[in-house]
């Protein structure tokens, strides 16, 4: 069987709606930036119980544009979410120290103050994967690429770039004593 080339899986895939989050654990969610103009502040806090949130955009990804605006921080303080920002450009691998902060933070909120916690870049698939994967690794006590699949699981876009990867295996290498080979993924 042929593979299809990445213009014909765009096409194949045109149209294909994926989930804007997904539930990675109870009180874990993985997604993409919220949106102000699709109700997402609302979505999150009263459907889904997120009182906590970790936003790994930069912070001109938040500023409204032509097509959508993203929901502010004065927006998720006003609703009394608790916020970490790990600013971090996109296809860029967060530093050591960002993430040990944010998997600090999300662990903290999911494990000792029972919060649901919505862990955010722009699409969900590559800088908050990165803090996510990290907390499976030092909290769960998963091998790396154990939790890598076991996200993909749940979030099947999700794509790393080699770079954030690579910074996966140094993460992994400090936190666990069974530190797996580094995450298997086509980048986009």
């Amino acid at each position: 069987m042929a593979t299809s080339s990445p213009i014909e899986t765009a096409k194949l895939n045109r149209g294909v709606r994926r989930p804007w989050w997904s539930h990675i654990e109870q009180r874990l969610i993985l997604g993409a930036l919220p949106l102000q103009n699709k109700n997402h502040l609302d979505l999150l806090v009263q459907g889904e119980g997120v009182k906590a949130i970790v936003t790994m955009n930069q912070p001109v990804e938040l500023l409204p544009n032509l097509l959508s605006t993203p929901v502010a921080p004065a927006e998720w303080e006003n609703a009394q979410i608790a916020q970490c920002f790990g600013s971090t450009g996109d296809f860029t691998p967060p530093t050591l120290d960002t993430i040990e902060r944010c998997v600090s933070f999300v662990h903290e909120q999911v494990d000792v103050q029972q919060n649901t916690t919505y862990v955010h870049c722009k699409a969900g698939r590559g800088r908050s994967t990165v803090v996510v994967v990290a907390f499976l690794v030092q909290y769960r006590d998963m091998k790396l690429e154990e939790a890598f699949e076991f996200v993909k699981s749940k979030r099947p876009h999700v794509s790393l770039h080699p770079k954030q990867r690579h910074i996966l295996h140094k993460f992994s290498e400090k936190y666990s004593s069974a530190a797996g080979a580094s995450p298997t993924s086509t980048s986009t």
